[in-house]
């Protein structure tokens, strides 16, 4: 399996990770329902993988880089 560089910044993880549980709490409590519900959980698993990760494959495919220089 290949390494994957972190290419997401610290604020960008954490707006990340905010969108990720902002987004399950309208799931569960059924303001988003319907067809609607699996591009949300879809959304959902992305953001919290890249936000928990600190690496994004869109970021990756799009040669983008919000990570500092200077982050450990």
């Amino acid at each position: 399996m290949p390494t994957l560089n972190q290419n997401v910044g610290f604020v960008d993880r954490l707006v990340r990770g905010l969108l990720a549980v902002d987004l399950l709490a309208l799931c569960l409590s059924s303001f988003i329902g319907g067809f609607t519900v699996v591009p949300s959980v879809i959304l959902i698993i992305f953001f919290a993988y890249s936000g928990a990760t600190g690496y994004c494959p869109v970021y990756s495919v799009l040669g983008r880089n919000s990570r500092q220089r200077t982050e450990p």
